[in-house]
């Protein structure tokens, strides 16, 4: 379930998740992953259960079969912080490897993450303008 809403004449799906597909270019916009949050509060010796970048990761993998995007862009604040590529676990990097090598992946970078980890695939953009509307 969606909802059908129109934004400077271009039609999208509000997807309840939060997410956002442009049916038209094919392509899902998510903002705010945040992975690694919860290894980032450990480290402060705040006790956050671990398993918040997987919870993300499939629910990011739900909408990508629901929508079949032949592009996905990640509005920023997609890591919570510049050292989450060190914290990632390998299980769920290569989780995250496998959705970005099967779409043209483009990550903004956000205020929490202006580099994004090393091998992490896709491309990266300050923003990306298309028709009437710009992602940044």
């Amino acid at each position: 379930m969606h909802a059908r809403i129109t934004l400077e004449e271009t039609a999208l799906f509000a997807d309840p998740s939060g997410a956002l597909f442009w049916p038209a270019r094919k392509t899902l916009v998510v903002a705010d992953l945040h992975l690694e949050k919860g290894s980032a509060f450990a480290a402060r010796g705040v006790p956050l259960p671990p398993w918040d970048t997987r919870a993300t990761l499939l629910k990011l993998q739900s909408l990508v079969r629901k929508y079949t995007p032949e592009r996905v862009v990640c509005l920023g604040d997609s890591f919570h912080d510049p050292r989450a590529g060190e914290r990632i676990s390998a299980s769920d990097a290569e989780f995250l490897g496998r959705l970005v090598a099967a779409q043209d992946w483009v990550w903004i970078a956000g205020n929490h993450d202006p580099d994004l980890p090393a091998g992490i695939g896709g491309r990266v953009a300050g923003e990306i303008v298309e028709e009437k509307l710009a992602f940044r």
